[in-house]
């Protein structure tokens, strides 16, 4: 009868002697295993202590290969599989069972940060590690030129809450899943930052990429999926994709890897298409040169070097490569094998059980890029990083023209969703348009580029990732620092003013809709009386004395658009004789009418405008023989910072209207608040 729970000293035996007490001794020898190596030295970085092994586990991946595949072989296999546990610090038998028998939380706090993840061991022969969960190094967070997606997954280990801050990675297993496939698994782990338990197994995984081509039955053993059968199965998913292909006989490694650090900010993982080189024969799951798969789920810039961070199914989790641009260190281990000439490629680099980097010997030569976002996202990020090239390009040549000096400019890219990025902007109290851009309809996701000059931020131009290629894609500016925003739109504003605009559609940018945008918008009616009456504005409260029924008490008033023969005596000869205390109350319209009426037990200004919104609003009174108007309409009048200004702006409505009153009779009555 085999033990609930085993506890070992962390150590690369151990791993081997637990998995053979779980499976029998028949299972293979682990220590060889070179996605062992890796992870033994991936946890000593963490200072791993112990392995906790958790010896039947129900892993819902391996359940739905096991059912399409594996239950019909004629060596059992099973369908339970086994769960590695590590802990940073040393814990033992009676220790741990304290744990189970008396909850403490401090305990259970003490025990949560020294908990480093998980690896599913599945009762496989040779690939058998399934899914694994292990703490991202603490680097990652809070660097502004370090980052790699990850999201929570909660752990329940014998009714002990725990959870790892990761993206899952697994080894193919050569039958229901081959590269490609895990990397596609890979890629919508880290798409389910929920962790939802959404994402479909490996099998189901390869089904849908395979069962719509000719000769789909023989969908197992899976040797590999082409690129087309990739997107197909991504389609399943109902994800969109962008897809580009990589060239590296041609020296644009600047390009590849700001297109990965735009995905990237963007936490939308990528699934990398290589081609595979080493220096010595060693135990890879690849051919040499043959196309593989992997996830890139990370990147670092630091001394002028370039890395991405990816989950490779035959080395292990955020695996780290460097862009390199050098072709003779690249042919040196390649050994010119290679089909092209090759500019550049990413070189892998990995460490000694003693935690020292070792000696490339691997290179991977990318062919193609493959990026699962969501389904409204139609611009690629390609599109935006060629105008915001472009617009620097056009910034430089202007002012090197002018022979006058102009600060170095960068940019940065990311897919953000307008609600976060509109709750980000409300806190940044420099914006100088930031009301206008708040208040602005933005599609659910936008591509942001920021603009920065050093570490001075300038300003962000918002495309619509809804957009069409050949559309206008601009959807606003967010100025941070006018004088720098001045300084760099000029040359764009100069082409605006002094050639003719000619829109190149089979061009992948959107420099031509942004120098329209800077284009002078006209002003129009609505705008007019925007600034002469105020923005519209709903009345704050209906009073009950306004309702009756459940109908809404409408009054029949004055209505004037323009100008009359008549001054106000005519329309209200009642308030010559009568007393201060008698008055009648006036409002502007949405369309800038002037209506005029009777306020009489408290139902007042709605009942002029029918309920609706309008602008500034009051009362008209007759004093010492003028005629005085005031803003006394507190639900349409409160809230103007300019209210008295506005009232300045409705005397002068009131004498266009009365063409024949006098503007030395009549005043207005302003409010200061004290």
């Amino acid at each position: 009868m085999q033990s609930d729970f085993l506890l070992c000293e962390f150590a690369k035996e151990t791993l081997s002697n637990l998995v053979k007490e779980r499976f029998g001794s028949e299972f293979p020898d682990i220590n060889s295993k070179y996605q062992i190596k890796y992870l033994y030295r991936y946890l000593s970085d963490f200072n791993a202590q112990t392995i906790l092994l958790e010896p039947d586990y129900v892993d819902r991946d391996f359940l739905e290969d096991y059912s399409r595949y594996y239950v019909k072989c004629f060596n059992q296999y099973g369908d339970r599989c086994a769960r590695l546990h590590f802990f940073s610090k040393e814990i033992n038998h009676p220790e741990f069972q304290s744990y189970l028998r008396e909850y403490n939380e401090e305990e259970h706090e003490q025990l949560q940060k020294a908990y480093l993840g998980f690896i599913v061991v599945k009762p496989l022969p040779k690939t058998f590690i399934g899914k694994s969960c292990l703490r991202l190094y603490e680097s990652f967070v809070g660097s502004d030129n370090k980052k790699a997606l990850n999201h929570r997954y909660k752990v329940n280990l014998f009714g002990l809450n725990l959870h790892v801050d990761t993206v899952a990675f697994q080894e193919q297993d050569k039958v229901v899943s081959a590269c490609a496939t895990t990397s596609i698994w890979t890629a919508l782990q880290a798409l389910d930052k929920n962790d939802l338990r959404t994402v479909p197994s490996s099998s189901e995984i390869t089904l849908s990429a395979i069962n719509h081509v000719a000769d789909s039955h023989n969908s197992f053993p899976n040797n590999g999926l082409t690129n087309k059968q990739i997107l197909r199965s991504l389609d399943i998913q109902k994800l969109r994709n962008h897809k580009f292909n990589i060239d590296t006989s041609k020296a644009e490694s600047d390009n590849f890897f700001n297109i990965v650090k735009s995905y990237l900010n963007s936490d939308l993982p990528i699934i990398l298409g290589v081609d595979v080189y080493w220096e010595e024969e060693q135990a890879q799951l690849v051919s040499e040169g043959r196309g593989h798969a992997v996830t890139v789920l990370g990147y670092k810039e630091r001394n002028g070097n370039n890395y991405l961070y990816i989950h490779d199914d035959r080395i292990g989790p955020f695996a780290r490569v460097r862009i390199v641009n050098d072709p003779n260190q690249i042919a040196s281990i390649t050994n010119s094998k290679a089909e092209s000439p090759i500019e550049w490629g990413l070189i892998l680099e990995e460490k000694d059980d003693n935690g020292n980097w070792q000696d490339a010997d691997q290179v991977l030569i990318p062919d193609s890029l493959i990026v699962p976002n969501y389904r409204k996202i139609r611009i690629p990020s390609e599109y935006i990083s060629n105008t915001c090239n472009s617009l620097i390009d056009e910034y430089f040549f202007y002012y090197k023209e002018q022979k006058e000096d102009c600060p170095e400019v960068t940019h940065e890219i990311e897919l953000v969703s307008s609600a976060d990025y509109k709750s980000s902007l409300i806190q940044q109290p420099e914006v100088a348009n930031k009301e206008a851009i708040l208040c602005k309809p933005l599609a659910k996701y936008i591509w942001c580029a920021k603009f920065k000059s050093g570490s001075l931020h300038l300003f962000d131009i918002l495309f619509d990732s809804t957009e069409i290629p050949q559309g206008d894609a601009v959807a606003g500016i967010s100025i941070y620092d006018q004088d720098g925003f001045d300084v760099i739109s000029r040359p764009l504003k100069n082409i605006l003013e002094h050639q003719s605009l000619h829109e190149d559609y089979s061009g992948k940018d959107f420099l031509v809709p942004l120098i329209r945008s800077f284009k002078e918008e006209k002003d129009n009616y609505f705008a007019y009386l925007d600034k002469q009456f105020g923005k519209p504005r709903a009345p704050i409260r209906i009073n009950r004395e306004e309702i009756s029924g459940g109908e809404l008490h409408n009054q029949a008033g004055l209505s004037y658009y323009g100008k009359q023969e008549k001054c106000l005596a005519d329309d209200f000869a009642e308030l010559l004789n009568t007393s201060d205390e008698e008055f009648r109350i006036w409002v502007i319209s949405i369309d800038g009418a002037l209506l005029l009426g009777k306020e009489v037990e408290r139902r007042g200004h709605p009942t002029l405008t029918g309920f609706k919104s309008a602008r500034i609003g009051g009362e008209l009174h007759y004093r010492d023989d003028k005629w005085v108007i005031n803003s006394k309409s507190g639900r349409y009048s409160s809230g103007y910072d300019n209210g008295n200004e506005l009232l300045a702006n409705a005397r002068n409505k009131f004498l266009e209207i009365y063409s024949r009153l006098n503007p030395e009779n009549i005043e207005i009555d302003e409010y200061h608040p004290k």
